[in-house]
């Protein structure tokens, strides 16, 4: 199903630590998956998720306007190709409802919502191997993740979280009361 955006919402929108835009005309014009998508696709999973505008273009700086995609199903086509082929990207977090086409002042582009990853996801990566390959989002741009941030979030993936476990047989008598107001009034 295609919502419809006006261009009044297309002057609200600015790129972000959650919204970024590709022309993704290629070199026909007629639409095309553009190569750095994986980078934008990976940088938002690692991060708190974000989406990305496919036919919608940024020129000049600040100022948006629907460029449309053509042929919109060889770049729907190519995106869930590249999600879904292990060497191209770690993990294909996406189910049909993130992946929408938006008729935007008559012209139809694809809205992509990338959701956060889940820390046993993470980090989700181009290509085989996370060094090197795995971005972040900051402000409005993919950096790549330096080795120390990748070994941290192997670890964090790898180790259980102690604190989402539910223990049996405990109650709250089991609690120390002086640590849970000591730690009250630090919260505070």
């Amino acid at each position: 199903m295609t919502e419809a955006m006006t261009l009044d919402d297309l002057a609200t929108l600015a790129e972000s630590v959650d919204v970024e835009c590709k022309a993704a005309q290629g070199r026909d014009g007629k639409g095309e998956l553009p190569e750095d998508f994986g980078k934008s696709y990976c940088a938002m999973a690692n991060t708190d998720g974000g989406v990305i505008w496919l036919g919608i273009q940024e020129k000049p700086r600040g100022q948006f306007q629907a460029v449309g995609i053509t042929e919109l199903e060889r770049v729907r086509k190519a995106l869930w190709d590249n999600l879904n082929n292990r060497k191209q990207v770690s993990a294909n977090l996406l189910a049909e409802s993130h992946v929408q086409p938006v008729v935007v002042a008559g012209r139809t582009v694809l809205r992509v919502e990338v959701p956060r990853a889940l820390r046993q996801t993470k980090p989700v990566h181009l290509g085989a191997n996370p060094f090197g390959g795995t971005y972040l989002r900051r402000y409005e741009g993919d950096y790549p993740a330096d080795d120390e941030t990748v070994r941290r979030i192997l670890a964090e993936r790898v180790e259980g979280s102690r604190d989402e476990r539910i223990l049996k047989g405990f109650d709250f008598a089991a609690l120390d009361m002086d640590t849970v107001a000591a730690y009250r009034n630090l919260f505070s």
